[in-house]
C-alpha cells in the first residue's frame, strides 16, 4: 500500500520541530491520518469536492487506538489539518482538510511501518472475503492484465491542470456547490486514481446501503478510463440512457408495488436495504422485478405498500412513460426549461442535474428560487411528482436509494450473471447503470442487457455505447484550447 500525501509537506522536519508529548507514536500512523483525508475521496468520488473530508471514527480506532492524538497534533501542534467540529452522532462524522499551504499535487510514499501493514492488509483481506460470490466480477481485477498508460494520462492531466488554472472559465462546476470545481483536486484525484490502478491496487467492496458494487474503475473519473485496457484490447461501455428516469418508470406500476406476506421482512431496523444478493438467481424465475426483491422496514413498509398503490389507481403516466423509454425526456425538460425560465442548458449534462434536482431533493426544497425546474416538472407532470414525492415524504434519500437499489440488483445481480455463466471468458466491469466489456463480447453483453431490462421494467431500454479511447482525451484537449482561444 502507498501513502499519498502533499509534495511541499516535509512531516520529519515539523516533528523534529514540534515532537509529539504522547506515545506511543508511530510516524506511519500520523502519515495514514494525511492520506486517508486525500483517498476518502478516491473511494468515493461525488465525495471529491466537499470542502472537508468526513473520517469516520469507528473505523480509524480499528486502526490507530490513540487516534484522537494524533489527531489533535497535527491540529494543533503541527498545524497541517483543521477540523470542521462538526458531529452529529449517526448520522456525520468529524471533517477535516489540509490548510491552505498543502492544497498541492500529491506524492507517493510506501507504507513502512510492519505492523501498520498488516493491519490494513488484514482489513483489505476481510474486504475481498466478504466478494466471494462476486468473483465472476472481482477476477477481471487482473495487474497483468488491466492496464491504464500513464505516461499519456500525465500529460493529459498536466496540460488540463495548465489550461484550467490559466483559464478560470473552463473549470468545470460542482452540481451541490455551484461553485467552479479545483483544478488541483480534479488533477489529484485522477493521477491517484490512475497510478494505484497500474500498481495493481484495487479497492473492491459492495456497500451495505444499495449493495452497489465500488471498484478502481467506478470511482475513476470518466475521462481517464479512455487509457485502460485489458489484454492489449480496448474496451466499450455499453450504459443505460436516462438511467434513472427509465427506472422510475418501474415505480409507476402496480406490479412493482405487490410483496409477498412476510412479517421477518418488515421487521429489519433498516430504513432500506437490499436483499442478500441471490447470484444463483436464473434470468428466467421473474418476468417482472417487484419489492419483493428488496428488504424495507416496518415503517418505510407503511409508506410505501400502503400509500403508493392507491396514488397509482385511475392515473396516467403514459406521457411521462413514453418520453422516458424513447429516450426523449431530457430534450423536451430542455427545452420546457429554456421556454420558462430563459436560461440556456447548453448540454445535456446540466438538463441531467436538473432531473437530478427533481429526483433527489427534499419535497420543501421546491419553494425555493433555485428550484425552478423542480416546479416546472410539476407542472408538466402532477401525478408522476406526487408518487416521486410521496416516497420521500419521511425521508428524501428514500427515492434516490430505491433507485439505485434496483439498477444493484439487475445489474450485479442478474445482468452481469448471466453473462459471466453464458460467457465464462467475457471480462465484465460494471459500472453502476453501465458494462464493459472487449469488441469480442459487446453485441452479446448489449443483447443481454436489452433482454433483461426488457423483462425486469416492462419497456425496452436506450442501450449506448461508449468506446473508450484516448482519441477522446485528445478531443478534450483540443476543445479546451478553443474554448481557451475564443476567450484569449
Amino acid at each position: 500500500m502507498n501513502f499519498y500525501l502533499p509534495e511541499n509537506l516535509d512531516l520529519d522536519s515539523l516533528i523534529r520541530n514540534n515532537p509529539p508529548n504522547f506515545r506511543p507514536f508511530k510516524r506511519d500512523k500520523l502519515r495514514y491520518i494525511l492520506h486517508l483525508i486525500n483517498a476518502i475521496s478516491l473511494l468515493n468520488k461525488d465525495k471529491l469536492y466537499d470542502e472537508y473530508t468526513y473520517v469516520n471514527a469507528k473505523a480509524l480506532q480499528k486502526v490507530i487506538q490513540n487516534y484522537k492524538k494524533y489527531l489533535d497534533y497535527l491540529i494543533n501542534d503541527l498545524q497541517i489539518i483543521e477540523c470542521d467540529g462538526h458531529y452529529i452522532p449517526g448520522e456525520k462524522s468529524l471533517g477535516y482538510k489540509f490548510i491552505d499551504k498543502y492544497l498541492t499535487s500529491l506524492i507517493s510514499t510506501e507504507v513502512q511501518d510492519y505492523s501498520l501493514r498488516k493491519c490494513l492488509k488484514v482489513a483489505k483481506n476481510r474486504r475481498e472475503s466478504s466478494l466471494k460470490e462476486l468473483q465472476f466480477l472481482t477476477k477481471y481485477f487482473d495487474q497483468s492484465k488491466l492496464k491504464i498508460d500513464l505516461e499519456i494520462v500525465n500529460e493529459f492531466l498536466q496540460t488540463e491542470l495548465n489550461l484550467k488554472l490559466i483559464y478560470p472559465h473552463l473549470r468545470d462546476l460542482d452540481f451541490k456547490t455551484k461553485k467552479p470545481k479545483n483544478p488541483q483536486t480534479q488533477y489529484n484525484h485522477s493521477k491517484m486514481s490512475a497510478e494505484r490502478l497500474s500498481n495493481g491496487q484495487y479497492h473492491l467492496n459492495r456497500d451495505e446501503n444499495v449493495y452497489r458494487f465500488h471498484s478502481n474503475l467506478t470511482n475513476m473519473r470518466g475521462m481517464i478510463r479512455n487509457a485502460v485496457t485489458y489484454d492489449g484490447q480496448k474496451l466499450i461501455a455499453v450504459d443505460i440512457k436516462n438511467s434513472q428516469p427509465y427506472l422510475s418508470t418501474l415505480l409507476l406500476t402496480n406490479t412493482f408495488w405487490a410483496i409477498e406476506k412476510n412479517e421477518a421482512r418488515i421487521n429489519l431496523p433498516q430504513s432500506l436495504s437490499f436483499y442478500k444478493p441471490n447470484l444463483s438467481l436464473s434470468s428466467n424465475n421473474k418476468r417482472v422485478l417487484t419489492i419483493s426483491n428488496i428488504e424495507i422496514s416496518r415503517k418505510d413498509s407503511y409508506i410505501m405498500i400502503g400509500e403508493i398503490p392507491q396514488l397509482l389507481i385511475d392515473k396516467e403516466f403514459n406521457a411521462y412513460i413514453n418520453l422516458v423509454v424513447n429516450g426523449q425526456l431530457y430534450e423536451f425538460l430542455q427545452s420546457n426549461f429554456q421556454l420558462q425560465t430563459g436560461l440556456n442548458f447548453v448540454d445535456r449534462k446540466e438538463v441531467k442535474k436538473a432531473v437530478f434536482q427533481v429526483l433527489f431533493t427534499d419535497n420543501r426544497y421546491i419553494g425555493q428560487v433555485s428550484a425552478k425546474p423542480k416546479r416546472i416538472f410539476k407542472e408538466l407532470f402532477p401525478e408522476v411528482y406526487k408518487v416521486f414525492s410521496a416516497i420521500k415524504r419521511e425521508d428524501k434519500t428514500l427515492l434516490p436509494r430505491l433507485l439505485q437499489s434496483i439498477e444493484s440488483y439487475l445489474m450485479v445481480n442478474i445482468i452481469a450473471k448471466r453473462i459471466s455463466m453464458e460467457f465464462p471468458n467475457a471480462p465484465i466491469y460494471t459500472i453502476h447503470d453501465s458494462i464493459t466489456t472487449t469488441a469480442e463480447y459487446i453485441d452479446d453483453v448489449e443483447r443481454i442487457m436489452s433482454e433483461e431490462l426488457t423483462k425486469a421494467i416492462g419497456y425496452a431500454p436506450t442501450l449506448d455505447r461508449q468506446y473508450w479511447d484516448t482519441a477522446n482525451m485528445d478531443r478534450y484537449i483540443a476543445e479546451l484550447h478553443e474554448r481557451a482561444r475564443k476567450v484569449a
